[in-house]
């Protein structure tokens, strides 16, 4: 009977250290599935951290991208405009190369022989048209003009889309107006106004060039009565030598204004008769204009003095007019001698 209940005490004493040791196995086992749980949940985070993160600069490089694309889209854009831009420009300079090396039209030259004709009858010699394109109901295409200064030592050079010509009858007026381009005067390049530049030329016999140029002119207003021509009007042509002999006397003549005479009629008795006389600063700007019924070259040999003397006018100066009288005044030619003058005029002088 003590040996049974020995046998039990040790049987239960066997069971009971194996189930403490089978209980700390357990534990330990336990113990290390939790290590490990924990070390698989910071990889897991660490994981999805990194994938978050990785979601973030994808979505950045996707955003640069689509912008770098649009950029590249943009200049492309802007590359192949400018290239069609290069490529239109370059074809209107060669056509307009081939334009260049085209003749002038035989009715366009017809044109602007006759407007030269006209302006020269009339006394006007500073303007010369070096061509144009083309001439319809619009006026005269593709027109380059060449504008003498008065004192012949420049130009102002106009190239214009269009030119028109109106003619006032009434006032005896012809008005040429460009359009669409640019003139270039002194070493200075400007556009021409919307409503256009303009070269006015007065007065004029409105019904003689309304007859010579039908084609161009636009007539308007009701036509005066023309003064018939006098036995002292000269022709065209001893008109405009006689103004080439005013331009080469006035030429060298000093003082404080450049002086042209611009048109004259006739010629009597050492006088010219209806003429007109322009005066210019030193930059080429009409700052005096004088129109009157007899002008001559007056010498004073015994004083050496040489002058212009107009009688029967008016004059405008610094924004003054003033009537010429029958007694005359006088503008002085400082660097002229009374020789010179009377050689320069052939002795179509006055003397004092």
């Amino acid at each position: 009977m003590v040996l049974r209940r020995l046998i039990l005490v040790t049987l239960a004493a066997a069971a009971l250290a194996w189930h403490l040791v089978e209980t700390h196995r357990l534990a330990e086992l336990a113990g290390g599935f939790e290590v490990e749980a924990r070390r698989a949940r910071g990889a897991t985070a660490a994981a999805e951290a990194a994938h978050a993160e990785a979601t973030r600069q994808s979505s950045r490089l996707t955003a640069e991208l689509l912008v770098a694309t649009e950029r590249l889209q943009v200049l492309g854009a802007a590359i192949e405009e400018r290239r069609a831009a290069q490529e239109r420009a370059a074809a209107a300079a060669a056509a307009a190369a081939a334009r260049a090396l085209e003749p002038m039209p035989v009715g366009v030259r017809l044109c602007l022989q006759a407007l030269h004709e006209c302006l020269r009858d009339e006394g006007f010699s500073a303007q010369r048209f070096l061509g144009a394109r083309s001439l319809d109901d619009e006026g005269l295409h593709e027109v380059e003009l060449l504008d003498l200064h008065a004192d012949g030592l420049g130009a102002t050079f106009v190239r214009a889309g269009r030119m028109v010509a109106t003619l006032d009858r009434a006032l005896g007026r012809l008005e040429l107006r460009f359009f669409d381009g640019e003139r270039v005067a002194a070493g200075e390049r400007t556009v021409l106004p919307d409503d256009g530049w303009a070269l006015v030329f007065a007065p004029v016999d409105a019904l003689a060039i309304e007859r010579r140029l039908p084609f161009l002119v636009r007539a308007v207003g009701e036509p005066v009565d023309v003064r018939p021509a006098a036995p002292t009007d000269v022709d065209p042509l001893t008109r405009r030598r006689w103004l080439e002999r005013f331009d080469l006397l006035l030429a060298a003549a000093g003082g404080d204004l450049g002086l042209q005479v611009a048109r004259f009629r006739g010629m009597a008795d050492g006088w010219f008769l209806d003429a007109e006389l322009i005066g210019t600063d030193d930059r080429r700007h009409v700052v005096a204009m004088a129109s009157c019924k007899r002008l001559a070259v007056e010498v004073d040999a015994g004083a050496g003095v040489v002058s212009l003397l107009l009688r029967e006018g008016s004059l405008r100066r610094g924004g003054v007019d003033s009537t010429i009288t029958g007694e005359g005044y006088r503008m002085l030619l400082p660097r002229i001698t009374p020789r010179q003058a009377s050689d320069t005029m052939l002795g179509m002088v006055l003397t004092r």
